[in-house]
């Protein structure tokens, strides 16, 4: 998302509109300051978030960068329901526990330290459809990347499930995998003390490892949409779908679960287009739809806007545990060698320590996954 995010920023130039869903076609102009939010409400605990970024030029670049200090809140339209979200690590998140429910209505309201105000239309959470089945199958050359001119390595998830009957239906799919962790922090030039990497008067080598002090998760997001629509198979089975491709990052042991989201039509036009922007390089060269702009408003200015969208969605999910040991290419990420301070006649500062916590975020846990197997 965050390379949509910053492809399709640099690209739009401000433009009005007569109401939050029917803006005039934008043209091409970089502007500072315009702001993106995507934020979705999902029915799984740990599954909704808020993302806020903001549009600038920093040393004559044009890039997007995440805002800090904003006000944000999910609001239930029906019981006027108000959930404070929380800055954590790049997004605003509500409360681990917060699950929202089928049949009832949210909405956000997002307050930037500038004062601006947004906010969004009642999205309505629909009726889940449940998983059937999940499938991982290796392939060496999973996906190509641009960059490097190479395939890369990873397994694709495939899912099966049963479309409603009479009904039309679309589909979103996210996920997060969970791979272990052995290091939960790196100090450059210094030593770990007191939760902290600082210098020393002693000499040191380029880096320590500290090891993680309990069981942790590394956690990741995708970085592309998947979606479907039943137009075609409308109360039909759909079986091996694939929804998600994992790359090799490393050859860690990993879960993935994959999660579900039921749209309505109106959410499912907006993350197609964002899906199509993605997928096909021309449509960086022709004027954005007018669909990026979504359901999200600015109540005291109607000649201000933002991108991108809010969507209260009902999700159901399934995970999977993949073995990857013995894969015979070679992982993405480069790995560092362990480099670990001594314990035994350290010439460092006491307490010598060769651990660090595995601090929780929203890329970091120490809850063994469900599907986790030791």
């Amino acid at each position: 998302m965050n390379k949509i995010i910053v492809k399709f920023l640099l690209l739009v130039s401000p433009f009005l509109f007569t109401n939050c869903i029917d803006p005039v076609e934008p043209e091409f102009e970089f502007k500072e300051g315009l702001v993106f939010i995507e934020g979705i409400a999902t029915t799984v605990k740990g599954g909704s978030y808020v993302i806020i970024n903001k549009s600038v030029n920093e040393f004559g670049i044009n890039k997007t960068k995440f805002e800090n200090g904003a006000y944000v809140s999910f609001v239930n339209s029906l019981t006027g329901q108000v959930v404070e979200l929380v800055e954590l690590e790049g997004a605003y998140v509500p409360s681990i526990e917060f699950m929202a429910n089928v049949g009832e209505q949210w909405e956000i309201d997002v307050v930037l330290e500038d004062g601006r105000q947004y906010r969004s239309q009642p999205e309505t959470v629909l009726e889940s459809v449940p998983i059937s089945n999940i499938k991982a199958t290796y392939n060496p050359e999973l996906q190509y990347n641009d960059g490097t001119g190479s395939f890369e390595p990873g397994h694709a998830i495939s899912i099966s499930f049963n479309d409603p009957v009479n009904e039309e239906n679309y589909y979103y799919w996210t996920f997060k995998s969970y791979e272990n962790l052995l290091v939960c922090q790196v100090c450059f030039d210094g030593i770990f003390r007191d939760g902290l990497c600082g210098p020393t008067s002693i000499s040191t080598p380029d880096y320590f490892n500290y090891t993680c002090d309990t069981d942790c998760w590394k956690v990741r997001y995708p970085e592309s949409i998947s979606l479907f629509d039943d137009k075609f198979s409308n109360g039909k089975t759909t079986t091996d779908l694939i929804v998600a491709n994992v790359p090799l990052y490393t050859k860690e042991n990993i879960v993935v679960e994959i999660q579900q989201l039921s749209l309505t039509p109106d959410a499912f036009d907006y993350y197609k287009v964002l899906k199509d922007l993605v997928d096909n390089n021309s449509g960086f060269n022709a004027p954005p739809p007018a669909a990026l702009i979504g359901n999200i408003y600015n109540p005291n200015d109607p000649d201000d806007f933002v991108f991108g969208r809010f969507t209260a969605a009902a999700t159901s999910s399934t995970d999977i545990f993949i073995e990857r040991g013995n894969i015979p290419e070679n992982s993405l990420e480069t790995q560092m060698p362990l480099s670990i301070e001594p314990t035994f006649m350290s010439p460092y500062p006491p307490p010598a320590t060769i651990e660090a916590p595995c601090n929780e975020g929203r890329f970091r846990t120490a809850i063994q996954p469900e599907a986790w197997i030791n």
